[in-house]
């Protein structure tokens, strides 16, 4: 991956991110009251552009949010989703870390350093998201 695409890769994770909790913070909420209102809001768009089938999956999502949504779990799976993109991160560094003191060619080492890159930015991603 050359160095334009990861630049452009990490301003795309940041911009996605930026927005994310721009939205969360116009709407003080969090977790499933977040979810509510998010899904609201599509579903009132949807009707106005008069997008009958959006409006009933959206309907449906908003039932199932209101019935089975826990913000307990929604932390869980987070933390979850982070603990995972953590070990990622360390396997790739230690992939790194045995490439470059095996004196792999500088392309594979490059490609791994793409990866870890990769790998930080989405573990950064979700460890500014708010369940």
């Amino acid at each position: 991956m050359n160095l334009l695409s990861k630049t452009a890769l990490t301003l795309l994770l940041a911009a996605s991110v930026g927005a994310s909790a721009a939205s969360a913070a116009n709407s003080q909420l969090a977790g499933c009251a977040a979810k509510r209102e998010s899904i609201r809001s599509e579903l009132q768009q949807a009707q106005e552009q008069g997008l009958s089938d959006k409006v009933a999956g959206l309907t449906r999502a908003l039932d199932e949010v209101n019935a089975h949504c826990r913000d307990s779990s929604l932390v869980e799976r987070h933390n979850k989703k982070v603990l995972k993109a953590q070990a990622k991160v360390n396997q790739t560094e230690r992939s790194l870390r045995l490439a470059q003191e095996a004196n792999k060619e500088p392309k594979k080492i490059a490609k791994l350093e793409g990866k870890l890159e990769k790998a930080r930015a989405e573990l950064a991603a979700l460890q500014a998201q708010q369940p």
